[in-house]
């Protein structure tokens, strides 16, 4: 199993409640899905329910829980590879 420290990544929003997180990714993103819990981003494995997941571009935007520390929006640059990942699996 991957860390998420384990992968480049920005930070586009901290302290936020699952609703905030939400929002931001709606509103950011070109496309937005919802994965369930446990599913991996390049091995990291994201907690929750109905995880916020979106597309801009060639990033990937998603809610991630880091233990002890609450609710961040996090973005991975050039991540196609995740993208089609997220696409086939979520796209209706």
């Amino acid at each position: 199993m991957s860390c998420i420290e384990d992968n480049s990544y920005e930070i586009l929003l901290t302290q936020a409640t699952p609703k905030q997180c939400e929002e931001f990714v709606k509103k950011n993103t070109d496309e937005m899905y919802h994965v369930p819990g446990g599913y991996k981003i390049r091995g990291a494995a994201l907690k929750g329910d109905a995880i916020p997941v979106g597309i801009s571009g060639t990033d990937l935007i998603f809610q991630f829980i880091k233990p002890c520390y609450g609710f961040f929006v996090l973005k991975i640059e050039n991540a196609q590879d995740e993208i089609e990942k997220v696409r086939a699996e979520f796209k209706k």
